[in-house]
């Protein structure tokens, strides 16, 4: 440990001065302490591809920061204390063993993009749905194989990516995210019965990815509520031409 800690210092250094701190593939076992004396200014913290099985209770001290990124560790769970974080706007925990959420995650109030793919999740995590200025939430390559929440119209993400789990059920609130316009669910275990004429017609979904599950693509065309899907695609792949 005394080895990884010595050489971080020139990175320490580089950080005091920008607020960006770069400690990927460092092999750190554990949260280096040293990071702390930079609380105040630090606003970018990237501990990616290390060997971390734990975050820092200390970490609500980063009162600054605005992008964490912990991917490529060996977390098996978030402080509480990460819940403090009220700038953060990234967070990327990808490949990792996270199976929950702490309880306090909505407290996250400027979070925009949340990774969460390559996790051991087998619920949605309901907190996320009180995330105020959530974009983007990629959920993609857990084990979620439950039905997801009745109160799904609560999510303000503009994107959300839940491909390759086990899903069999969606939840027809789906259709009422105000701000939802891209919906990833290829290679789940969704039957063609679960795409309602509410979700394809009612909705603000113009990008519906849905290729890997229990039906053809030609049953989905055909589908009641598919034509009206096929208007939005069209008329938004138009506007982005002019």
């Amino acid at each position: 440990m005394g080895n990884s800690q010595s050489s971080i210092a020139p990175n320490l250094q580089h950080a005091q001065a920008t607020g960006v701190l770069q400690l990927s593939g460092k092999k750190l076992e554990e949260w280096p302490a040293a990071i702390h004396r930079l609380n105040n200014n630090l606003r970018t913290l990237d501990l990616s591809n290390n060997r971390l099985t734990s975050v820092s209770t200390s970490i609500d001290g980063m009162v600054q920061l605005k992008q964490l990124t912990l991917s490529s560790n060996r977390l098996t769970g978030l402080p509480d204390q990460v819940c403090s974080l009220s700038r953060l706007t990234i967070l990327s925990l990808e490949r990792n063993f996270l199976q929950s959420l702490p309880v306090g995650f909505s407290q996250l109030k400027s979070l925009k993009t949340l990774q969460l793919s390559g996790n051991k999740f087998k619920d949605f995590p309901a907190s996320v749905l009180d995330l105020p200025a959530l974009e983007l939430l990629d959920l993609s390559t857990n084990s979620i194989i439950t039905q997801l929440p009745g109160n799904m119209s609560n999510l303000k993400a503009v994107e959300l990516n839940l491909n390759q789990n086990q899903l069999k059920l969606l939840s027809d609130s789906l259709a009422d995210c105000p701000r939802l316009r891209i919906l990833r669910l290829q290679e789940n275990c969704l039957p063609i019965d679960q795409f309602t004429p509410k979700l394809l017609r009612d909705s603000q979904i113009s990008l519906l990815a849905v290729e890997g599950n229990l039906f053809l693509m030609k049953q989905f065309d055909q589908l009641e509520g598919s034509q009206a899907y096929q208007e939005r695609v069209t008329a938004v792949r138009r506007k982005a031409e002019h």
